[in-house]
């Protein structure tokens, strides 16, 4: 990515010390282009070459970790998944939680019984004051682990759901009397 630093002036010629903007390179853009074109023609080994270079020229680790999920997911690569948790955990670990809710709700829609993802997701909405969105999940999974007539997964998911979060727990118990 290169740096303009130029502003026109009433003339219309460049005036130096303007605010500098970023512009992607020319082989950047052509990179996300390329890179676009392979998954839609369904290359694999093609797509995670250009990935592997594009790669290079991102700065965000966990962005690019995100990222390989969401091209092992456009070939139907179960590895999919674990990238997206890897993603999580770096997105945790930079304390950027809403990236990190963004990309658990991903997996919750990908695999909607698995208790984890939901503790996650709760988890990082507790930090971030989203209180809607908690009894939101909650409910929903409620619902679905009790509609699925499993009660060990009901059960592991309010286990794990107390060790990490004991108020959103009491909260999740109240809906499993209800249903």
């Amino acid at each position: 990515m290169r740096i303009v630093c130029c502003k026109k002036d009433k003339r219309g010629s460049d005036e130096k010390g303007a605010k500098m903007k970023h512009v992607p390179s020319e082989k950047h853009t052509v990179a996300w282009f390329k890179l676009a074109e392979c998954v839609a023609r369904g290359e694999k080994e093609r797509a995670l070459g250009v990935y592997k270079l594009l790669v290079h020229s991102l700065n965000d680790a966990a962005f690019a970790t995100q990222l390989a999920g969401d091209l092992l997911l456009a070939f139907q690569d179960d590895e999919a998944i674990n990238k997206y948790r890897e993603a999580v955990f770096m997105y945790k670990k930079q304390q950027r939680f809403v990236e990190a809710a963004a990309v658990c709700e991903h997996l919750i829609t990908l695999q909607p019984t698995v208790e984890d993802h939901v503790v996650s997701v709760v988890a990082l909405y507790q930090i971030l004051n989203f209180s809607d969105k908690i009894t939101a999940h909650l409910k929903q999974s409620v619902e679905r682990f009790s509609a699925s007539d499993d009660a060990k997964k009901l059960n592991a998911f309010l286990t794990k759901l107390q060790e990490v979060s004991p108020e959103n727990y009491h909260q999740a118990c109240q809906f499993v009397a209800g249903t």
